[in-house]
């Protein structure tokens, strides 16, 4: 009995760690028709909405991160984890984490690229990631915001 409760708990608590990589392609979430939704679990909603936002910042659109970011929020202060999230919030997680994850992972260590320094070559972009990140992303006063200005919101320019 007491290997199926800790079968059971090692179970629910892998679902609840988001991967921590951007998907490489959402192309599988491009063929699902509206049935397979209902038979989708929350992690593969959590991929969408990573998505979904990585779709949005390439393309320039703006997002409402405040929103998203407090989907993270009460999420991290749920005791249940990813198993009491609703089909929307999780795309809502989704898409904050994807937006951070996508601004790190474009931004971190790159040069600045800007005519306001002399010697460009040596400052680069040092962003936030996690916690802090949702935490700055939660606070912003606008609902919409785009790719650079969220770029402002997480990245400092750093001597490297």
């Amino acid at each position: 009995m007491k290997y199926l409760i800790i079968l059971a708990i090692l179970v629910f608590s892998s679902q609840s760690f988001a991967k921590e990589r951007l998907p490489s392609n959402c192309s599988h979430l491009s063929e699902v028709s509206k049935a397979s939704f209902v038979v989708f679990n929350k992690k593969e909603f959590m991929q969408l909405g990573e998505c979904l936002a990585i779709a949005a910042l390439k393309n320039q659109k703006k997002l409402d991160l405040v929103r998203s970011c407090n989907e993270v929020d009460e999420d991290r202060r749920n005791f249940l984890g990813i198993l009491s999230l609703s089909k929307l919030e999780s795309i809502l997680l989704g898409q904050c984490m994807g937006t951070i994850n996508y601004i790190y992972e474009h931004y971190n260590k790159e040069r600045v690229s800007d005519n306001r320094y002399r010697s460009s070559n040596r400052i680069v972009y040092r962003c936030n990631k996690g916690v802090k990140a949702v935490d700055i992303l939660r606070n912003i006063k606008t609902e919409e915001i785009g790719r650079e200005d969220i770029r402002e919101l997480l990245c400092d320019e750093v001597y490297y």
